[in-house]
């Protein structure tokens, strides 16, 4: 069971309403479950139980997810000694998104990670056949894609992004549907033992470029033109990162370097581009 500010505050205020219970979340807005209210304190599924106080924690902290757990909250939240990085799940009016040392995977400004999600493969649609998700992430991407493409191959070589997307209901999916294979390995290393002309379409949405640089280098573009079948489409997320104070344009570099590869129809598109073998 997990809650964020939004369910605590709904809580807090069905207990100063006076109600004896109240529908709320407790997987962070896939669906609803009856929770006993009184005495200053929630009583939960499998009698978990938190007093009115505790839920000061969440509404404090509204940038986090927190599990119910002995009868107390744990925020979703670790930190990494191997990549020097910290990890938490972030919550929105949908889906969380995943937050990796202050930076979120996904365009939350504007969009629910849902809504983005869904924008990214929409630039590219219809996607069908074989399916390359370069990096899975929270594998909001993988789940949607799955909906339409026969297949679905997804990487993730950091084991702190999975053991935070085990714990978040939204993810479930992408480690049980049988049409997605996780490779937990870094794709610049994977993408080499594809064959060649194995996708018919790929959704290239790697960190930034300072957290993983390589994923927008050269020699890796020139691995996914050749692993791409001919006509597959690409949508590349780039952001715009440096572009303000730096005058660096990331997307329009990563455009020459995707037509050096060998790619052409190159189009911006939902924060990034979109281009064709």
């Amino acid at each position: 069971m997990l809650i964020s500010h939004y369910q605590a505050e709904q809580l807090l205020d069905a207990a100063k309403k006076g109600l004896k219970n109240i529908e709320v979340s407790l997987d962070l807005n896939i669906s609803k479950t009856k929770v006993s209210v009184g005495n200053g304190s929630f009583l939960f599924p499998n009698s978990q139980k938190l007093e009115e106080s505790q839920l000061k924690k969440p509404i404090k902290d509204n940038a986090s997810c927190f599990l119910v757990k002995n009868n107390s909250l744990v925020k979703i939240q670790l930190f990494s000694e191997k990549t020097n990085r910290f990890y938490k799940l972030v919550p929105t009016k949908d889906a969380p998104t995943l937050e990796i040392s202050g930076i979120r995977m996904h365009v939350t400004k504007e969009f629910t990670p849902i809504e983005d999600t869904r924008k990214k493969i929409e630039a590219i649609s219809p996607v069908k056949g074989i399916v390359l998700d370069t990096c899975m992430g929270l594998g909001y991407t993988s789940i949607m894609a799955s909906k339409t493409a026969d297949f679905v191959f997804t990487c993730e070589k950091d084991e702190n992004v999975v053991e935070i997307a085990q714990l978040n209901p939204w993810s479930k999916e992408v480690f049980n549907n049988n049409r997605i294979s996780i490779l937990k390995t870094s794709i610049f290393d994977e993408i080499k033992v594809f064959k060649n002309s194995m996708f018919n379409a790929m959704i290239h949405d790697p960190p930034r470029l300072s957290l993983a640089s390589e994923l927008y280098s050269l020699e890796f573009y020139k691995q996914l033109f050749r692993v791409m079948k001919k006509d597959g489409k690409l949508y590349h997320y780039t952001g715009s990162p440096g572009s303000k104070n730096r005058k660096i344009n990331l997307a329009k570099n990563v455009g020459q370097r995707l037509k050096t590869a060998g790619f052409n129809d190159i189009r911006k598109a939902h924060y990034g581009l979109t281009a064709k073998k």
